[in-house]
Parts: C-alpha cells; sequence; structure tokens
C-alpha cells in the first residue's frame, strides 16, 4: 500500500515509521522545512530502537525501512504523490480551525477512493470529515507514542463514516500488528477522556506542593503499574500538545478538571516542554537517566505566587 504523511512532527515520524516497517511506502511533507528536515534522521533511530525492542535483523531492517521513505520539500510534489496513495494521513497539532483550513486545500484534489485518516488525539472528526469532502471515507486513526512501539490504536468513526472505511482502517492496523479498538467520537475519545483530567490533576496537586515529581511517578509505577509515571508521560508528550488538548476539551465538554493548571502555562511560556526542548518535569540531558525537577519555584501558596505567574 502507499500512504502520504501529512505533519513530521515527533507523531508523524512515529507513523511514518510504521507504516515503513509495515512493508509500505510512505510519502511524507510539513510545511516548516527545519521540522521535516529531521525526518530520516528519526525514522532512522526509531526504526532501530523497534529493531532492537523485537529482536529483528538491525541493520537490513532499518535499511530497508528507510528505503520506503519518500520525503517531499514540495507542497505541489507531496499532493501528486499523495494522488497514488491509498490513505492520507494528517498529523497536523490539535487545532480544529488549522485542520480543517488545511484539509480544505489537500483532499479535493485526491481521488475519491483515498481514505482519510486523521491522528487526532482529542477532536471531532466530523468537522474534519465535512472540511475534506469525504466524510463516508473519513475516520480518526489515534496512534499512541511512539506510534511503532505501542499496539493501540484509537479508532474513531464520524457520523457519516462507512462500515467499509471502518473495517478497511481495522484490517489494515491488523496488518501493521498494531491493536485497534472502536472509541466513541465525544472530546478526548477513550483514552484521554480518561487519562487527561488524571494528568492534569497531577499537575494540579504538584501546583498545591501536594507531592514531588519522583514520589508521584514512583507511586504510579509500583502501585498501579503505570509504566512511566504521569509526570515522565507529560514530558513525552510534551507541554504545548497537553496545553492545546486540554484547552480543546475544556472548551467542548466545560469541565473544568479539564481546564489547564497555571504550572502548565508557565512552563510553556518558559520553553519547559518537556523531552522536545530537555527540560520539563524532568531534566533530559541524559535521555537515558532523566532526572525529576525540583519544581517549588511553581507551588502557589498565595495570590502573590499566582500574579507573578501572569504576563
Amino acid at each position: 500500500m502507499k500512504f502520504a504523511v501529512l505533519g513530521t512532527g515527533i507523531m508523524g515520524r512515529g507513523w511514518i515509521t510504521q507504516c515503513a516497517i509495515s512493508g509500505h511506502e510512505v510519502h511524507c511533507y510539513d510545511a516548516s522545512p527545519k521540522t521535516l528536515a529531521g525526518v530520516v534522521g528519526g525514522c532512522e533511530k526509531l526504526a532501530a530502537t523497534v529493531a532492537k525492542k523485537f529482536k529483528l535483523e538491525g541493520a537490513d531492517f532499518v535499511a530497508n525501512a528507510m528505503g520506503n521513505i519518500r520525503v517531499h520539500t514540495e507542497k505541489t510534489a507531496f499532493i501528486d504523490a499523495a494522488k497514488g496513495c491509498d490513505v492520507f494521513l494528517e498529523v497536523i497539532y490539535e487545532d480544529l480551525k488549522l485542520k480543517c483550513t488545511v484539509l480544505a486545500e489537500y483532499l479535493p484534489q485526491l481521488p475519491e477512493s483515498v481514505i482519510f485518516w486523521s491522528n487526532s488525539s482529542s477532536l471531532d472528526i466530523d468537522p474534519m470529515a465535512e472540511a475534506g469532502g469525504r466524510p463516508d471515507r473519513s475516520i480518526v486513526t489515534h496512534g499512541m507514542n511512539p506510534v511503532p512501539l505501542m499496539p493501540g490504536v484509537e479508532v474513531v468513526p464520524g457520523a457519516k463514516t462507512s462500515a467499509a472505511t471502518i473495517e478497511f482502517t481495522r484490517q489494515t492496523l491488523l496488518d501493521m500488528k498494531k491493536s485497534p479498538f472502536l472509541a466513541p467520537n465525544i472530546p478526548g475519545f477513550w483514552v484521554n477522556r480518561l487519562l487527561v483530567p488524571q494528568m492534569l490533576d497531577a499537575v494540579r496537586l504538584l501546583e498545591q506542593g501536594k507531592i514531588k515529581v519522583e514520589d508521584g511517578d514512583l507511586g504510579l509505577n509500583t502501585s498501579v503499574g503505570h509504566p512511566q509515571g504521569t509526570f515522565k508521560l507529560h514530558d513525552f508528550i510534551t507541554a504545548p500538545t497537553m496545553l492545546r488538548v486540554a484547552l480543546q476539551m475544556y472548551q467542548a465538554t466545560n469541565d473544568p478538571r479539564m481546564y489547564p493548571p497555571v504550572t502548565l502555562i508557565r512552563m510553556v511560556k518558559n520553553g519547559e516542554n518537556g523531552t522536545s526542548t530537555g527540560l520539563g518535569f524532568y531534566d533530559w540531558s541524559d535521555p537515558r537517566n532523566p532526572k525529576p525537577r525540583d519544581l517549588s519555584k511553581y507551588v502557589i501558596a498565595t495570590a502573590e505566587d499566582m500574579l507573578e505567574s501572569c504576563p
């Protein structure tokens, strides 16, 4: 099969690598030349990690996967390539207006047979499906990060998604050795509807001085089997993504638990985004041995503390 992937950030590279190691030809493009420039190195590193974890033939496995990737530096060339693809996969950040604007430009130029997948982690598929002009062939495929290492894929049909599109998507993901599961088209779907409030509550407890990063993550890891802890997961997702997801979910539900904590806003403002910048709830100077940070500076005990967080 052939895939066209729009967006080459962390999640985009995950999907590009997943398609490539599954033997599919994958074409990719990003409006940011800087982000696009890191695709080859990022995907090669991720493919090598997959080979090591699953004990696959390293050099040949990685080389074969990389041979399936086509990077396009020009939008027109990418669209031309996408016309011959089976699936158009959008992996841009969580901004519904932006997604709809982009899809309204790209998808009408593609043959009707092309299936549209969105990697959105929380947004309503129906406006995107309508913007792209193919609501019966549009569906969310929300992969977990990093996509090639995490089997779960949230599959979210829209109001007009056809049974054929659902089955095609399910079978294609199964062929990739993924574990697709159907989820409702509600804010946050299934995973983030449950996970995001818990993660934001953890930040609020840290903000109140009730918990420290190391104790919070150790407690979840050793008591409920959480593989890495909520603060470390925050850093992998990155603070800007968490901020966008939380705000989108708050606007859609009016649920106060979804409203972003002040600490999360301040961390984004200070560039403490997590693994992408090297600092977050952890210091990632040594990626193999991240150190939990003392974030007592973010504790809000008085009105003055809160005022200091304002621009």
